[in-house]
C-alpha cells in the first residue's frame, strides 16, 4: 500500500512526501499547511514523523517480559528522572531485549496537540514515529543527519537523541564517552542541509571518523527509506490511550446507551412481532376450523376436504346447471326464507339436478312435513314434490323437490 510521509518538523514546519509500495518517492518533498495534505492521505497509510527533541528516548529495566505490567511499572521506575508528573505523561513501549525495555516519553498535552492538528485536518494516522528512529541504520554505526539547524542522531534500533548542530560535537562525543569500547565502529553522515559541507568538521568531536553518504533531496526521503526498510523499530507512539482501536473506543462509547436502547428497542418490537404473529396464526387455525365445520354443513356428501373454497365453487357451478331453468341460486332464495319459518328442521343435503333443488332434511313429524309443503307450495313460482318421507326413532326423514313453476 502506498504510503504519506508526514513530517511535523515544528508548530508551523511541516513536509510531505508520497512513497509507493516499493519505496519509492513520488515526486519531491512538499512544504504546505496540513489541511493542504489531507486529498494527498487518500487511500494511503499515514506515518507521522515527530520530532525527538520532544521526547525521551531510553531504556529502562525491567523484571519482566509481561506487556501489561511492563506498562504498569515504567512509568515508577523513571519517575525519578523526569521532571514532570508521570500522570502528565505519555509512555509508548519498544521492544523487550535482555531484561530492558525500549520507552518513548511525552507529554500528554504534546500528543493531543499533534493529534488534534491531524484531525482538524482530515488525516488519520497509522503510526507515529520519532524522526530520529527514521534514520537508516547498520549494524556496528551510528547514523547521524544534519538538517540545517537540527542534528539527529540515532545510536540504536530504539535509541538516539537530536539536539541544534552547534552542540553535536559535545553530546556526541559524551555519548561515545559513555558506551565506551560499545561504541559505533564508524559513524554514517547524512548531511541533509542546504549546504552540505559546510563546517562539517567542526560539528564532529576531535579524532572521530566518520564516512558521508549522499542527501541530495533532503531529510525527509532519507526517513522515508530508513522506515521502508524496517529500521524504525516497533516503537510506535501511537499506543495505550492513542491507538486505534482506543481512539475509535472513545467516539463509540457516547453513543452505548443509544445503541443499548435501540438494541433494546428492537427486541421489543421482534418480541410483540412473535406475539403477533402467534396471534395470527391460532386465529387462522380457528378460521380454517369454521370454514370446514361450515363447508361440512353445507355439503354433508363431500368426506374429503382439500380446497374448501375451491370444492364449494366447483359444486356450485355444478348445482347451477349448463342449461335452461330457475337455477340453484334462485331457487335457494325462493325456498330459503319457507324453510327457515319451519322450526325444527334440520337439513341434511343439497342436490341439484336438472334444473331442480333437491333437499334432504329431518323433521318432527310428518304434520311439519305437511306444513312445509303447503308453504312451499303457497309460492306460485315454484313447483313442489315430497319425493319421500319415513318415520325413524321419533323423527321423519324426508326429500323435497323444489322446482320453478311451468
Amino acid at each position: 500500500m502506498d504510503k504519506l510521509f508526514i513530517h511535523l518538523i515544528g508548530e508551523e514546519r511541516i513536509q510531505c512526501l508520497q512513497v509507493d509500495e516499493q519505496g519509492s518517492a513520488a515526486g519531491q518533498p512538499v512544504s504546505a499547511p496540513l489541511q493542504e495534505m489531507a486529498g494527498l492521505a487518500q487511500g494511503k497509510q499515514v506515518v507521522v514523523l515527530v520530532p525527538a527533541e520532544r521526547l525521551v528516548l531510553t531504556r529502562v529495566a525491567v523484571p519482566t517480559s509481561s506487556r501489561q505490567r511492563q506498562l504498569q511499572a515504567v512509568p515508577y521506575l523513571l519517575e525519578d528522572l523526569l521532571a514532570e508528573d508521570v500522570e502528565q505523561l505519555h509512555f509508548a513501549l519498544g521492544s523487550y531485549r535482555k531484561g530492558e525495555v525500549a520507552v518513548a516519553v511525552s507529554a500528554h498535552e504534546q500528543m493531543r496537540r499533534w493529534l488534534q492538528r491531524l484531525a482538524e485536518a482530515g488525516i488519520r494516522a497509522k503510526s507515529m514515529l520519532p524522526d530520529v528512529l527514521a534514520l537508516p541504520l547498520e549494524e556496528g554505526t551510528w547514523s547521524v543527519a544534519l538538517a540545517d539547524e537540527r542534528a539527529l542522531v540515532r545510536t540504536g534500533r530504539e535509541t538516539g537523541f537530536c539536539c541544534d548542530t552547534g552542540n553535536l560535537s559535545l553530546l556526541l562525543g559524551h555519548a561515545l564517552q559513555q558506551v565506551g569500547e560499545a561504541g559505533p565502529a564508524s559513524l554514517r553522515l547524512f548531511d541533509c542541509r542546504k549546504h552540505p559541507g559546510e563546517a562539517v568538521e567542526r560539528l564532529f568531536p576531535e579524532g572521530v571518523e566518520y564516512r558521508s553518504e549522499a542527501c541530495e533531496r533532503g531529510i525527509l526521503p532519507l526517513l522515508a527509506e530508513g522506515v521502508h526498510k524496517g529500521g524504525s523499530g516497533p516503537l510506535n507512539l501511537l499506543q495505550g490511550s492513542y491507538s486505534q482501536r482506543e481512539r475509535l473506543s472513545k467516539l463509540w462509547r457516547p453513543w452505548r446507551p443509544v445503541a443499548a436502547l435501540g438494541l433494546l428497542l428492537v427486541v421489543v418490537q421482534m418480541a410483540k412481532a412473535g406475539v403477533e404473529y402467534q396471534r395470527l396464526k391460532d386465529e387462522k387455525e380457528l378460521l380454517a376450523q369454521q370454514v370446514e365445520q361450515t363447508f361440512r354443513q353445507g355439503f354433508p356428501d363431500i368426506k374429503r376436504i382439500v380446497n374448501p373454497k375451491l370444492q364449494a365453487e366447483r359444486r356450485l357451478e355444478s348445482m347451477r346447471g349448463a342449461g335452461g331453468g330457475a337455477g340453484f341460486l334462485t331457487l335457494l332464495a325462493e325456498a330459503g326464507p319457507v324453510l327457515k319459518q319451519v322450526s325444527g328442521i334440520q337439513l341434511r343435503g343439497l342436490d341439484y339436478k336438472g334444473g331442480k333443488l333437491v333437499v334432504g332434511m329431518q323433521l318432527k313429524n310428518l304434520q311439519q312435513l305437511d306444513e312445509l309443503e303447503k308453504k312451499l307450495k303457497e309460492k306460485p313460482e315454484l313447483s313442489v314434490e315430497v319425493l319421500s318421507a319415513s318415520s325413524r326413532d321419533k323423527h321423519v326423514e324426508a326429500r323435497i323437490r323444489i322446482g320453478a313453476a311451468a
